[in-house]
């Protein structure tokens, strides 16, 4: 898809659960509600995930694991390497997705970030060191309930803050685009604050709103992008046996 929405891990995931399923090695444990859709206990998902994060390299060389952490786990997570931890969200995180149609090749852009890195150790250094301290900060706001329209306000501005700073720092790493770009000035007509997500080079666009407006969405699409409202923090791997 190269939409940079973890289509590659939500696929690896799938497959990786079919058929440990298939072959006896995992077993769903609880019903969903009344449905036939079935959940699988911890250990059964960490297996899976182990499997789908292989599926991983193939297709992206170098991956995180995050995406494919996100897509068996669900929820919201905070992810470092050997280390996933579930967030507790205080309340909706609500997203606007813009997808700038533009595809890309997310190994040719981890290799870029990497060969910039070995020309300004330093200086990469410190912009790793400030993504990383932005994601802590995130986290920790992002598991604060607003009890009140102030309060929310006060936390959306914080989010949108962290989010701009993170967007300038993915610029550094030389992982933007001019459609990207794009995305980022037609927000910012409306205060919105917006950056890219998975590797960059294209792809889609997150854009925090505090209330969906349509003004915004009719401006994107008219430059040819797709938008899709959602809000952050979803179910995970479930098994289907009907």
């Amino acid at each position: 898809m190269g939409a940079g929405l973890g289509s590659s891990a939500a696929f690896s995931v799938s497959l990786s659960g079919a058929l440990l399923t298939a072959a006896g090695v995992v077993h769903p444990e609880s019903a969903v509600g009344g449905t036939e859709w079935q959940l699988l206990g911890k250990d059964h998902l960490e297996l899976v995930n182990t499997w789908a994060f292989q599926g991983e390299k193939i297709i992206h060389g170098k991956p995180s694991g995050i995406d494919n952490a996100v897509s068996t786990f669900g929820s919201m997570i905070k992810f470092k390497k050997g280390e996933l931890t579930n967030l507790k969200s205080g309340n909706p995180v609500k997203m606007l997705i813009t997808d700038t149609r533009v595809g890309r090749n997310t190994k040719a852009l981890v290799a870029g970030v990497s060969e910039r890195a070995s020309r300004h150790p330093d200086a990469m250094a410190s912009v790793f060191h400030a993504v990383n301290t932005i994601s802590e900060e995130l986290s920790s706001i992002v598991e604060l309930a607003a009890t009140d329209e102030i309060a929310m306000t006060s936390k959306e501005e914080k989010l949108a803050e962290l989010m701009e700073m993170n967007q300038g720092l993915l610029q550094c790493m030389g992982v933007s685009h001019s459609s990207i770009e794009t995305v980022l000035r037609s927000t910012l007509k409306y205060n919105l604050v917006s950056k890219l997500t998975g590797a960059g080079g294209g792809g889609c666009v997150l854009t925090l709103i505090p209330t969906l407006l349509e003004k915004v969405t009719t401006e994107l699409e008219s430059h040819g992008f797709r938008c899709f409202k959602v809000e952050v923090g979803g179910q995970g791997l479930q098994i289907h046996q009907g």
